[in-house]
């Protein structure tokens, strides 16, 4: 099947249910604007088309990244913040995952340990959400063996967000909305793009 049409099959699907979750777990009443709707159809489009080519059980496992984590990332750019109606079941899930895989969860504690401990003294420069979402990103990273990959490119992408967000003019907030850079860079470390 051509590629071009399987990718604006995916998006015409996964670009609504994304913006569909986003705005139903939304603290703001708003409606996406054409920028809103034309990047994250766009983006959830082209991952779920690479992640059809991916075997049964990886798509099974990526899916609900690309969509729940997708929605979080959105919500995140728009008001600061993850819900936790995206990011509980998305935890829950992925730990499902990894121990279906017949994967350890010490990474993924780890990485709990970590954030934990950033946390605890610098709290300022990750927030809970932030915390809550990348133990689900670790796991998935994990199952697909791009931990390394997963965490430069996540890390890169904060960097660029933050560098960008600090350069833009009349912004007051210091509030970096990491969500979209760490779910970005962990589904493209995923997949192999």
């Amino acid at each position: 099947m051509n590629v071009v049409v399987v990718g604006a099959g995916a998006a015409a699907i996964a670009g609504p249910v994304v913006l569909t979750l986003a705005r139903r777990t939304s603290s703001l009443d708003y409606a996406p604007g054409p920028c809103d709707v034309a990047a994250t159809t766009t983006v959830a489009g082209l991952m779920v088309t690479l992640v059809l080519a991916r075997t049964p059980a990886e798509f099974a496992m990526l899916l609900p990244v690309i969509v729940l984590a997708g929605a979080a990332a959105v919500v995140d750019a728009r008001e600061g913040r993850l819900p936790d109606m995206l990011t509980g079941p998305l935890l829950v899930g992925s730990l499902i995952a990894v121990l279906l895989a017949g994967h350890s969860l010490v990474g993924v504690a780890a990485a709990v340990a970590l954030l934990l401990v950033l946390k605890m003294t610098a709290a300022a420069a990750v927030g809970w959400g932030d915390v809550k979402l990348l133990p689900s990103l670790i796991a998935v990273l994990t199952v697909q063996g791009a931990v390394l990959a997963g965490i430069v490119l996540m890390a890169l992408l904060v960097a660029l967000t933050a560098v960008l967000i600090g350069l833009s003019p009349g912004r007051r907030s210091t509030l970096v909305p990491y969500g979209p850079a760490l779910v970005v860079g962990a589904l493209v470390a995923a997949v192999g793009f």
